[in-house]
C-alpha cells in the first residue's frame, strides 16, 4: 500500500529549474488541477545538480518502491509529467538502495518497484535526482503526488451487502487488489521452479553487436547461443536461450547503446510449469507501465514492468504483446538514437 511522506523540500538547486508548489506533492490529493513540480528550461535534458528530498518522521519498513501520480493541470495526458529519474532510499545517512525508473504519460497511479525481492527497512528519506521530463515544455516536469510503497497490516470489514473491504491503521480504504495473504510471508512475489527466455530474429540486424541483452539480474544459470562480453550477452544465433533456476523475478535490457539494431522477439516459459502467455496488445508500452500475463502453471502470473527506454510514441516502438507467448521488442528498422529498453518480470500468485 502507498504511504504519504510527511515532508518534501528542494535540497540542491539548479539554475533554470524553479520549484512549483512542491508541498502539494505530499498532501494526499491526487484529483487536483493545481500545478506542482517544476518549471524548467525548454528541451528535455535531465537535471544535473537538482535534488528533491522526501522525508518521513517515522522510519518506514518493508518498503518496496514508490507510487507516483504523474502529470499536472486539467489535462493528465499531455506529457507534462515527470519522466526518467533516480531515487535514492536512505535510513539516516546510510544509502539503502537506488531505483532508476521513469514516470509515464497519463494520470493514473503508477507503481515503481525496486528489483525483485527487495524490501527496505527504516527508510526515512528518499532523494530524487537526475529529473527529466516527458516533453520539451518549460512548465514541466509536473507530478501531483509521490508516496512510499510498502507492505502494511490491513484489517477486514464485511459490509451487510456481503462485500469484504480492507482498511489500514488510519482507517483508509485499501484496494482489494493490493491485499496480500500474510500466511505466505506478506509478499505477493512467488518463486517458480525455472524460467527460460527464448529469442527469435536475434543477430539479423545490420549491427549484430547491437542486439544484446545487457545488465541481466540475476545472472542466468545457463545460456545457449550467447557470448558474454562485459555485462552484455551478444547473440551468436538467431534463436538464443537463457535460463534461470528458482527466480522470483528477473530484470534485463535489450540493446547496446549507442547502437540499437532492429526488432527482436522473446518469449518466456517455465520448463516445469509451461508457457507464459499474454493478452494480445499491439500498443507499445511506456516507461512505468505494467502488464500482467495470463495464468500459467501452478496458479502463477507474470507481471511485466517497462522500466526505462523510449516512449510508446517513439518511431522505434517498444514492447508489444503480439499473441500467445510472444513479446515484440523494438521495431524491425535500425534507429541508432534509440535508448536501450529495460524491463522486469515478477511472478505472483494468480
Amino acid at each position: 500500500m502507498a504511504v504519504q511522506f510527511t515532508g518534501v523540500s528542494q535540497t540542491a538547486s539548479q539554475a533554470g529549474w524553479a520549484p512549483v508548489n512542491l508541498a502539494a506533492t505530499i498532501d494526499g490529493i491526487t484529483a487536483t488541477a493545481t500545478l506542482s513540480g517544476y518549471n524548467s528550461p525548454a528541451g528535455n535534458v535531465p537535471s544535473t545538480t537538482l535534488q528533491v528530498t522526501y522525508t518521513h518522521t517515522t522510519p518506514q519498513s518493508r518498503v518496496r518502491g514508490l507510487r507516483l501520480w504523474n502529470q499536472g493541470g486539467g489535462n493528465l495526458n499531455d506529457s507534462d509529467g515527470l519522466g526518467p529519474f533516480t531515487a535514492d532510499f536512505y535510513a539516516g545517512a546510510t544509502l539503502l538502495a537506488t531505483l532508476v525508473t521513469s514516470g509515464a504519460n497519463g494520470g493514473a497511479a503508477q507503481t515503481l518497484l525496486l528489483p525483485p525481492g527487495t524490501e527496505l527497512a527504516a527508510v526515512d528519506r528518499v532523494v530524487l535526482r537526475s529529473l527529466a521530463k516527458l516533453s520539451t515544455s518549460t512548465v514541466a516536469p509536473l507530478w501531483r503526488e509521490l508516496q512510499l510503497l510498502e507492505f502494511q497490516t490491513v484489517f477486514p470489514c464485511r459490509r451487510r451487502s456481503g462485500v469484504l473491504e480492507w482498511y489500514d491503521v488510519a482507517g483508509n480504504l485499501v484496494p482489494a487488489a493490493e491485499v496480500v495473504n500474510c500466511d505466505t510471508g506478506g509478499s505477493p512475489f512467488v518463486t517458480i521452479p525455472d524460467l527460460r527466455l527464448t529469442g527469435a530474429a536475434f543477430g539479423d540486424g545490420p549491427d549484430p553487436a547491437g542486439e544484446n541483452l545487457c545488465g541481466v539480474i540475476p545472472t542466468p544459470v545457463a545460456t545457449t547461443g550467447f557470448t558474454l562480453t562485459g555485462v552484455c550477452y551478444d547473440p551468436t544465433v538467431s534463436a538464443p536461450t537463457m535460463d534461470w533456476t528458482l527466480p522470483t523475478g528477473i530484470e534485463l535490457e535489450y540493446g547496446n547503446p549507442p547502437q540499437t539494431s532492429g526488432g527482436v522477439f522473446v518469449s518466456f516459459s517455465s520448463p516445469t510449469l509451461g508457457s507464459i502467455t499474454w493478452v494480445t496488445n499491439g500498443t507499445s508500452m511506456s516507461p512505468g507501465e505494467q502488464r500482467t500475463s495470463n495464468v500459467f502453471g501452478g496458479g502463477r502470473r507474470a507481471v511485466l514492468t517497462y522500466l526505462s527506454g523510449p516512449l510508446a510514441t517513439a518511431p522505434s516502438q517498444t514492447i508489444r504483446m503480439t499473441g500467445g507467448a510472444t513479446l515484440a521488442i523494438h521495431l524491425g528498422t535500425t534507429d541508432s538514437t534509440t535508448p536501450a529498453i529495460r524491463f522486469r518480470l515478477d511472478f505472483i500468485t494468480a
